[in-house]
């Protein structure tokens, strides 16, 4: 599998960061235009262009309300949300289809557009998910883009889990390892000699 199964109008880091924010929020919210760019950090310009394009590939539903502030406000539609969830199932599929076809480049070896693409894809994942500020989000796909290495491609996870990695349930490793009759929050029980 390659970067190129990857849906190329949420490949863009612009639109995919716009995506990501969006996606962020819960399920029907919508953010304000103003309040978008301010997150985001592009020119009104481009981001118009960006959300025009999100918005006729029906990803992205802007609506204008009216009265003596009118704004406009910003929502992922439901096709926008299963995109990305598609988006995102291609994207946990490439390190497994790389892992099968050749071993991990050197950390020294020079990194390629697709490799930036595909980490900056991971990032916005991590984003919205939660791992991540936006101003970690900003810091860590400044340095993506500038890569030049693996290595340097491979800073930019530090401290975020592997994506093809299904997650553990929160509190499950826990539960295993309480011992019984034992609460959490005591101290160890008596010993037994």
């Amino acid at each position: 599998m390659s970067t190129g199964a990857l849906d190329p109008l949420i490949h863009n880091p612009e639109r995919l960061r716009v995506v990501a924010i969006l996606a962020a929020l819960p399920g029907g919210d919508a953010l304000s235009f103003a309040r978008l760019q301010d997150m985001i950090g592009l020119t009104p310009e481009t981001l118009i262009t960006r959300l025009h394009e999100l918005g006729h590939a029906g990803y992205v539903r802007a609506d204008r309300t009216r009265g003596d502030r009118a704004q406009t406000t910003l929502a992922l539609t439901r096709g926008g949300r299963a995109a990305l969830d598609r988006y995102t199932s291609v994207l946990r599929q490439l390190p497994e289809a790389a892992s099968q076809d050749h071993q991990a480049p050197a950390p020294g070896m020079r990194a390629g557009d697709a490799d930036r693409d595909a980490a900056a894809a991971a990032l916005s994942e991590h984003f919205a998910h939660g791992r991540l500020t936006l101003d970690e989000l900003a810091a860590r796909l400044d340095a993506t883009l500038t890569a030049t290495t693996y290595g340097e491609l491979s800073q930019v996870t530090r401290g975020l889990p592997d994506l093809t990695v299904p997650p553990v349930p929160a509190g499950s490793s826990r539960r295993k390892r309480a011992r019984r009759g034992h609460k959490p929050g005591q101290g160890p029980g008596p010993r037994r000699r």
